[in-house]
């Protein structure tokens, strides 16, 4: 599918093209590697495949061919060779946050909620962002100041007012350690108790946030998501649909980070609302 793009030119335009091309190309790959999807354990219950590696690998030498001076922050090296440790701000300058297949679990399964996610940020503030989701052909693109767009239809975030008309949607990824699992699963007890209209749970932070910031979900929590790869380019999306980040620890606006963070997007009443019932989390991860 040839899928157009409408944003209007920017500073940022030849990082957007950049990245709009490659996500596609990487798209291509993930599809026509169904049969390379056997998984090896990264820890614990997180997985990842050599299709992850092949992907963040191609992603990157397209990166440094066009933008040779400028930090390329991937999943699978930060494993091996951190950029920076729990809480650190994303360094100043040129950098790129990729995850070659958001959702590494569900493309093992077959289950059609992975994505290639790239987001290029100046001085740690995300400035351009791209989630192409394969299975759907769904190409998600932001350029900050420019909207939001899916396969060339601009975005705007849900108009719920509270947590009753939210339909809400909350990983709690691969962390199984007995306080985490304990609070997460009470957490969603207060939801529903609060009188959540509906739950869903994808495993894609990035998708995730693609939905936020098409409207089809209200609002996207997470405390542990994985790394600054996991929403750097979903931030581009919902805040130019006109959305917000905030964090979900203290609801106070989201910077971005190195480590495991916490993150709540929607409009600003329902992630207002969302975080409050939740409450406070009491695991930490610093």
């Amino acid at each position: 599918m040839d899928i157009p793009t409408t944003l209007a030119a920017s500073k940022y335009s030849a990082q957007h093209a950049a990245a709009r091309e490659i996500a596609l190309k990487a798209g291509d790959v993930i599809r026509n590697s169904r049969d390379r999807a056997q998984a090896k354990v990264k820890s614990g219950v997180d997985l990842v495949t050599e299709v992850d590696q092949e992907v963040e690998r191609i992603v990157a030498q397209h990166i440094r061919a066009k933008f040779p001076s400028d930090l390329i922050i991937g999943e699978e090296d930060q494993t091996e060779n951190a950029s920076g440790a729990q809480g650190d701000r994303i360094p100043d300058g040129n950098a790129w946050c990729i995850d070659p297949i958001d959702g590494t679990t569900n493309f093992v399964h077959n289950y059609p909620f992975f994505c290639v996610s790239i987001g290029f940020c100046v001085d740690g503030v995300p400035k351009v962002g791209v989630v192409y989701v394969p299975s759907s052909d769904s190409l998600y693109e932001a350029i900050d100041g420019c909207g939001a767009y899916l396969n060339g239809t601009k975005l705007s975030v849900d108009s719920a007012s509270d947590i009753s008309d939210s339909l809400l949607v909350n990983n709690i990824g691969h962390h199984r350690e007995n306080d985490f699992v304990d609070e997460s699963a009470e957490r969603i007890r207060k939801w529903l108790r609060a009188g959540l209209r509906g739950y869903r749970s994808s495993g894609s932070a990035a998708i995730n946030m693609a939905h936020v910031a098409s409207g089809i979900v209200s609002c996207y929590y997470e405390h542990g998501f994985g790394g600054p790869w996991d929403v750097s380019a979903g931030l581009v999306l919902v805040q130019e649909a006109g959305g917000v980040a905030k964090s979900a620890s203290d609801g106070s606006t989201f910077i971005l980070s190195f480590g495991r963070g916490s993150i709540c997007t929607g409009n600003e009443k329902v992630v207002d609302d969302v975080i409050r019932v939740a409450g406070k989390p009491k695991v930490d991860f610093a």
